[in-house]
């Protein structure tokens, strides 16, 4: 910890500053696996595919209300792309992660057991944001940056 003035502050630089620092730098390696974060969002948009077009009973516990299975499903989805990618940005993920939301809706107008919601796009799309958002709290009181 420096002291500036009379106020205290955390140098960021500094691992021995306090309790807080000390998880920095697993966190930080935790981050850095990129091609983890690939395979969970592979597994993840394999999941998701299935639970979006099979007519069985949810065999995992699922929200009362299917807008926040969507807002759950895309906020995680954006969490792993952005770990996963951490080069590309955030408007490439969301154009793809839209697009697959879309998608998933087109496919399953087709099935008699599904409809075309387009309340269910707009939860895509709101998970996708509150993803990025968590995801940028997180690192800021963090002080972790992604690595490009």
């Amino acid at each position: 910890m420096a002291v500036k003035g009379r106020k205290a502050y955390h140098d960021a630089s500094d691992t021995t500053a306090g309790p807080g620092m000390r998880l920095r730098h697993p966190f930080h390696k935790l981050l850095a696996l990129q091609p983890l974060w690939r395979a969970l969002f592979c597994l993840s948009l394999i999941a998701i595919t299935w639970l979006g077009f099979t007519s069985e009973p949810y065999p995992i516990p699922s929200a009362a209300s299917d807008k926040v299975n969507h807002l759950m499903a895309f906020m995680e989805l954006s969490i792993l792309a952005r770990l996963g990618w951490p080069a590309i940005g955030y408007l490439v993920p969301l154009a793809v992660l839209a697009s697959y939301g879309i998608a998933l809706e087109l496919g399953q107008a087709f099935t008699p057991w599904r409809d075309f919601a387009v309340l269910d796009v707009m939860a895509d799309v709101a998970g996708i944001l509150i993803g990025y958002a968590s995801l940028a709290l997180l690192l800021r009181l963090t002080g972790t940056r992604l690595a490009s």
